[in-house]
C-alpha cells in the first residue's frame, strides 16, 4: 500500500474552500490515485463511482485549470504542486527521484517543475523557474467534421457529428460560459449524454407499450 504525505493545511486554502463537496472529494481522490510523478489517468466514470457523485468534464470547476496540466489529448492530467509538496527539489542523484524525472521527461513536463537539477541551462532568474516551449499549453483549435468523424469512429460511438459541430459552432465553442479547451473531452461527454437519452427513449417506449397492452387486456 502506497503512503504519501498529506497537507494538513489544505482545508485553510482558498482553492479547497471554494470547491463544492463533490469536487473536494474528486480533488483528494486525484491526489491519491495519481502516480508517483503526479500524473493522473483521467477517468471520471470510475472517479464518480469512487466518490459517490456523478461527475463530468462540463461540470468541473474552472479553478481546476490552475492546478492541472492536461496532456495526451486530455486523457492525462499532471499536477505540478504534487511534485513540489511530495519531493521538493528533484535531484537526479536520488534513487527515489530518478523514476519521477524519467516520467516527466517522457511526457515533456519538466518545464512545469521548479528547481529540476537536470535542466540547469534553461533556468530563468533566481527563482529557477524552467520554461520550455514544448511544455507550453497548446492553443485550442476547433475540430473539422473530418476530425470528429475519425474520433467518433475510433470510439465507436453514436454521436451525431453534424449536430455536435453545429451546436458548438453556434455558441463559439464554449462549455458553459468557458472557452472549450479539449474538444475530445466534449465529444466523450456528448457520447455519454447520447447513451442516456437513447436509454430514456427506450424506457419510455417500453412503458407506452406496457400501458397499451394493459388497456387491451382490461378492455
Amino acid at each position: 500500500m502506497a503512503k504519501r504525505m498529506t497537507d494538513t493545511d489544505k482545508w485553510k486554502k482558498r482553492f479547497v474552500r471554494d470547491l463544492s463537496p463533490q469536487h473536494k472529494l474528486l480533488w483528494f481522490y486525484i491526489l491519491d490515485d495519481c502516480n508517483h510523478a503526479g500524473i493522473w489517468e483521467v477517468d471520471l466514470e470510475v472517479a464518480s463511482i469512487r466518490v459517490g457523485f456523478d461527475l463530468s468534464h462540463d461540470s468541473l470547476p474552472s479553478s481546476f485549470e490552475e492546478k492541472v496540466i492536461p496532456f495526451d489529448n486530455g486523457d492525462k492530467w499532471f499536477i505540478p504542486d504534487f511534485i513540489d509538496f511530495q519531493y521538493g527539489e528533484l535531484n537526479p542523484n536520488s534513487n527515489v527521484h530518478k523514476s519521477v524525472i524519467q516520467l516527466l521527461e517522457r511526457y515533456s513536463l519538466e518545464g512545469y517543475v521548479k528547481g529540476l537539477q537536470t535542466l540547469p541551462n534553461t533556468v530563468q532568474d533566481k527563482d529557477k523557474v524552467i520554461v520550455k516551449d514544448k511544455a507550453k499549453v497548446k492553443r485550442f483549435v476547433k475540430p473539422t467534421l473530418n476530425d470528429l468523424e475519425h474520433y467518433c469512429i475510433e470510439r465507436n460511438n453514436k454521436v451525431d457529428i453534424q449536430k455536435f459541430f453545429n451546436y458548438y459552432e453556434s455558441n463559439g465553442w464554449k462549455v458553459g460560459k468557458n472557452p472549450m479547451k479539449d474538444w475530445r473531452a466534449a465529444v466523450r461527454t456528448w457520447e455519454k449524454n447520447t447513451k442516456e437519452e437513447t436509454k430514456s427513449k427506450v424506457e419510455q417506449s417500453l412503458n407506452t407499450w406496457q400501458e397499451a397492452r394493459q388497456m387491451i387486456n382490461n378492455g
